[in-house]
């Protein structure tokens, strides 16, 4: 049986990768051998079994480690397996070691190779680094150097997994480390650039899986409460005058002081105008939409917040910019009817959100359409329409909507008003007049 499997793997080996050459500097009977050794694991590794695979495997790797590509390949599937497998710590530590130098012997012998070069061998070994055990290197710090090289080469050629695997080591080395902050932020750039980068790429095979990560990357950074405002602003308020014309700079700044929601900051502001100027873009409309706000300038600010709408292409966001003209229509300009319009526009990106309907409501009954008393209460039943939409649509939103309900339904026509107005008769339709222009029930 032995026997015949040797003789398939053999009759396989032009399928296995190896260089023929590779062998010309040793004796034949080492030559022999190694070629046995390399047509026997093979057979075993592609099998998965990885027990029957090592013995052979270690005897080509040690003895002739130039042999083939596929030693390396399938080395890191069964020393993987070893290091599971084995229950003795020491014994576990030097499967690790062996692993690591199999590692270091393939950017040796292949670490040109197109496919897979110095710069990716080191992302994967930084990788199996990290899933193993490592007492005496608990926070993973070379795999942390590792993971840099090989991002910094292979920028967006860098599969994503890289730049995850990197940001997680690097928000434990500044756990443990409260004074990294600056190396943090500059990982966290790092690593963003590229995301963005190949999430920008429609042509990009890794787009999907980099807005996965970059998201992952973000929480990741959040959740060590390393970007507070205040320290994002120590580090980029004395940098950001000098960088006024970097677009790049500018735009990289905007995002991390949003993904720690840190938009009422001066320097965040500043960066919004300079970046705005240089290249509109909705992120920059938006910062300086709220930099208006925070100046009490109104009517900036809702420019700024149209441009938001016109660049921004996530329908989403879109609705919040809307929802934001809404607010300051209804709470400083005092136009009811503009403010309105622009929560209606808000439901058109986004009909699921209840907080329109909300203003809306609150809109209607704070107004002041009839000067007849009775016909003055009418408003709360449109207004009551609002809130009750907005529980519907919204569950969020209904312990505020139950509220209101409660509040103004006390204010609605009472039986004797009606006896005088008999048009306002209940379960009839009627109109409230004036901007409002509604129809509602009586009730």
């Amino acid at each position: 049986m032995k026997k015949a499997i040797l003789l398939a793997a053999m009759a396989a080996a032009s399928c296995t990768g190896f260089a023929q050459d590779a062998l010309a500097t040793h004796p034949d009977a080492i030559a022999d051998k190694c070629k046995e050794n390399n047509s026997v694991f093979y057979q075993f590794a592609k099998s998965e079994n990885y027990a029957d695979a090592y013995q052979p495997w270690y005897e080509l790797y040690t003895t002739c480690p130039e042999y083939s590509k596929n030693i390396y390949k399938y080395g890191a599937y069964i020393l993987n397996w070893k290091i599971k497998s084995e229950t003795d710590a020491a014994k576990q530590a030097e499967y690790v070691d062996l692993l690591m130098k199999m590692y270091d012997d393939r950017i040796k012998y292949y670490g040109n190779d197109l496919v897979m070069p110095t710069e990716r061998i080191l992302a994967y070994k930084a990788m199996d680094y990290i899933n193993a055990p490592t007492p005496k290197d608990p926070l993973k710090k070379n795999a942390y150097e590792w993971l840099s090289q090989s991002l910094s080469k292979l920028g967006k050629e860098a599969d994503p997994s890289f730049a995850q695997y990197y940001i997680w080591i690097a928000c434990n080395l500044y756990r443990q480390d409260n004074s990294r902050v600056t190396s943090l932020i500059d990982d966290y750039n790092k690593a963003n650039d590229i995301l963005v980068a190949q999430i920008s790429d429609s042509a990009s095979t890794y787009a999907e899986s980099a807005k996965a990560v970059k998201t992952t990357n973000d929480q990741m950074v959040a959740a060590t409460g390393a970007l507070s405002g205040e320290t994002l602003d120590k580090i980029y308020g004395p940098q950001i005058d000098a960088k006024k014309n970097d677009i790049d700079y500018l735009a990289n700044t905007l995002k991390l002081y949003e993904s720690v929601n840190a938009t009422e900051s001066e320097v965040y502001f500043k960066a919004s105008e300079y970046a705005h100027m240089i290249k509109p873009t909705e992120v920059s409309a938006a910062g300086c939409a709220n930099m208006y706000v925070k100046k009490k300038d109104y009517s900036k600010a809702v420019t700024f917040f149209e441009d938001a709408v016109k660049y921004a292409t996530d329908n989403n966001k879109k609705a919040k910019y809307e929802y934001a003209m809404a607010t300051i229509y209804a709470s400083y300009i005092k136009n009811p009817a503009t403010a309105r319009e622009h929560a209606r526009a808000s439901l058109r990106y986004n009909p699921n959100q209840g907080d329109p309907y909300i203003l809306i409501g609150k809109l209607y009954a704070g107004s002041h359409i009839y000067s007849d008393p009775v016909l003055s209460k009418t408003v709360y039943w449109v207004a009551v329409d609002k809130f009750n939409k907005a529980r519907q649509v919204d569950p969020s939103c209904a312990a505020e909507a139950n509220r209101l309900i409660s509040r103004y339904s006390q204010y609605f026509p009472a039986d004797n008003d009606i006896f005088m107005h008999p048009d306002l008769n209940k379960g009839a339709s009627f109109t409230v007049g004036g901007w409002i222009g509604e129809s509602t029930i009586c009730r």
